[in-house]
């Protein structure tokens, strides 16, 4: 039996029924560059197997112009349901987080019952940015948040697939360097920077926040920030840098040893989690962040059990 059992908490399950509908939409991109993979179980199971891996928490980002269109709800309602089969089929090997239909926060908030109360999830995802230009931390999602923090919810923040750069300033911009490649970092680093300066962490604490690509360029500007509490939360108790050590932030695309020694530096003791972004990110390089993780510190394969108590390893020889 191996000394940890690794746990997966950013792998996504874009099943192929998924896929077509959403083709059937005319939606074939998640962003530019980056088509709608195609998913399935057999997929994971056989990364897991050749890596070592115990187990999987699966999500789902819809691209933004699905969630636009009519109906949106229902698609995100039989995506749910997709996932929670796959969930039920192997309960000791993958994980759900369930994908709501934002920006409708009425329907939302009816996912999040849904999820929870019938489909048994074990989180929701929660996108960095929404359709509409919104922000996690606007106050027009605090009944969302409201909710989740009653539940006490394990929160998982990605990049917005659809997201667009308003600041680059040169039009082709996604063209020459690709969203996942500087934005979708930047809309986390956006989310968290509302989140932190509207005072949403400390209203919601109940909320697990767990930051996709390792928070992305959080760890960077944690000084910054706190050093901006002086003037931006003039009198306010305690520091940014306490506010950021309590979220989680996960491995994928920031597993390095220099990435992860920036994130140490900010999260709490077991709060780095290790994630890998499969399918976009291939086998190859699933066994590669598999690699540096496990040469920085190989605790962080297993620190998702903490979130997700619901997996229990298989025991291998």
């Amino acid at each position: 039996m191996s000394e940890v059992d690794w746990i997966d908490v950013h792998h996504h399950a874009y099943h192929g029924r998924l896929a077509d509908a959403l083709a059937a939409r005319g939606v074939t991109h998640m962003a530019p560059g980056v088509p709608v993979p195609s998913w399935a179980a057999a997929d994971t199971l056989q990364v897991m197997a050749e890596h070592d891996l115990a187990a999987a928490v699966l999500s789902v980002l819809m691209p933004d112009a699905a969630l636009l269109l009519p109906g949106a709800a229902d698609l995100v309602r039989q995506t749910n349901e997709w996932t929670a089969d796959v969930v039920r089929e192997h309960p000791d090997r993958f994980g759900l987080l369930a994908t709501l239909p934002l920006p409708d926060v009425t329907a939302a908030l009816a996912e999040v019952e849904y999820a929870f109360d019938v489909l048994d999830a074990d989180g929701v995802v929660l996108p960095a940015s929404l359709p509409d230009g919104s922000v996690p931390g606007d106050p027009g999602l605090d009944p969302l948040l409201a909710e989740l923090d009653r539940r006490g919810a394990v929160v998982f923040v990605h990049p917005n697939p659809g997201y667009r750069c308003s600041c680059t300033g040169a039009p082709d911009f996604a063209a020459a360097v690709p969203p996942p490649l500087v934005d979708f970092v930047m809309d986390t680093t956006r989310a968290v920077a509302n989140m932190l300066f509207r005072g949403t962490l400390r209203r919601f604490p109940g909320i697990r926040f767990v930051l996709a690509h390792g928070g992305g360029t959080i760890p960077f500007l944690v000084g910054r920030w706190e050093l901006a509490r002086t003037w931006v939360l003039p009198g306010q108790d305690g520091s940014v840098r306490e506010d950021l050590g309590r979220l989680y932030y996960e491995t994928a695309q920031s597993s390095s040893s220099a990435a992860l020694a920036c994130v140490d530096a900010v999260a709490q003791p077991g709060h780095v989690l290790f994630g890998t972004d499969f399918p976009f990110m291939a086998g190859p390089v699933v066994g590669q962040t598999r690699r540096e993780v496990a040469a920085y510190r190989p605790g962080i394969g297993g620190t998702g059990m903490a979130l997700f108590p619901e997996l229990r390893a298989i025991a291998r020889t």
